[in-house]
């Protein structure tokens, strides 16, 4: 059996044709584990109206998160198999017959796939990751480049058993999950796009993304956590302090102590770049209007 895990807070417009894309797989086998982050919308009265056995509901006392809600989905679950939905998202039908059956080939112990991005207005597409090829992913690959995303993750039970999901980290929460199951599980990335992924215009991801001050304390408590890795995996102290070092500056801070650390890591031509930049007073200014155009892409694209 697998069971899917869908955490949810006030998805009661789109939660139905999230579970319905899961319930429709030519998989069938499964449970359903809707795990209700406290929404104070009619999300229950919409769950609980499905009639299907294999839904499962279940109503967290507190809004705690994401990670809380999905953790809450893994003790809960019993299938040898683990996969999580977003109550935004749709799978195609045949996610979980394709993922089980390269789990199985390839002997990896998670399985996950490229997704397709859709446009809040509808009307363009892109997919993600592009730059990691089908495969099995090398731990380092996962470090510097990530690409998991937590809606296309099938996996062995025993993975989220043994490494749950950080309740602190409210962004790029897969990511960071990713790091620790890769130093001891294999995982392998499926190119085929499995699931559709809706960008909504209240998101919590894209809107903590312009909350610099957020962000930044984020990026601290990550550089932090992996600080005991970096000895042996320099390649992932430069990813994450470039993380840190781009949100400080965003949210007004000088970060030239860490962009210098990072030149002195990374030895590139853009870490120097970005120093002097930094030195000269622009990088915010030149960050500001990535950010802002990427905002702009995020809601059109």
């Amino acid at each position: 059996m697998i069971s899917v895990i869908i955490p949810t807070y006030n998805r009661s417009e789109t939660i139905e044709r999230s579970i319905r894309s899961v319930l429709n797989q030519t998989y069938s086998d499964l449970e359903c584990i809707v795990v209700d982050d406290g929404s104070t919308d009619n999300t229950a009265e919409v769950v609980q109206s499905i009639n299907d056995g294999r839904v499962r509901y279940y109503r967290l006392e507190h809004n705690s998160g994401a990670c809380a809600a999905r953790n809450k989905g893994i003790e809960l679950a019993v299938g040898e198999y683990i996969a999580f939905q977003d109550s935004d998202d749709v799978w195609r039908e045949h996610k979980l017959e394709t993922q089980i059956e390269v789990l199985n080939k390839s002997s990896a112990d998670v399985c996950f796939c490229v997704l397709m991005k859709h446009s809040v207005e509808g009307n363009k597409t892109f997919l993600f990751p592009i730059e990691i090829s089908e495969g099995f992913v090398a731990y380092e690959t996962l470090c510097e480049k990530g690409g998991v995303s937590t809606q296309t993750i099938f996996a062995k039970s025993y993975v989220f058993k043994d490494c749950l999901f950080d309740t602190n980290v409210r962004k790029s929460q897969d990511y960071e999950w990713s790091i620790r199951a890769g130093e001891k599980y294999s995982f392998y990335l499926l190119a085929e796009p499995l699931v559709d992924q809706y960008m909504q215009k209240v998101s919590i991801t894209l809107n903590m993304a312009f909350d610099y001050e957020a962000r930044m304390g984020n990026d601290l408590y990550l550089y932090h956590k992996f600080e005991n890795c970096y000895a042996d995996n320099v390649g992932l102290q430069i990813t994450l302090l470039n993380r840190y070092s781009t949100s400080k500056t965003l949210a007004g801070y000088d970060a030239s102590a860490e962009l210098k650390e990072l030149c002195r890591l990374s030895h590139s031509a853009k870490s120097y770049l970005k120093y002097v930049a930094c030195k000269l007073g622009i990088l915010r200014i030149c960050l500001l209007y990535r950010q802002k155009t990427r905002k702009i892409n995020a809601l059109l694209r």
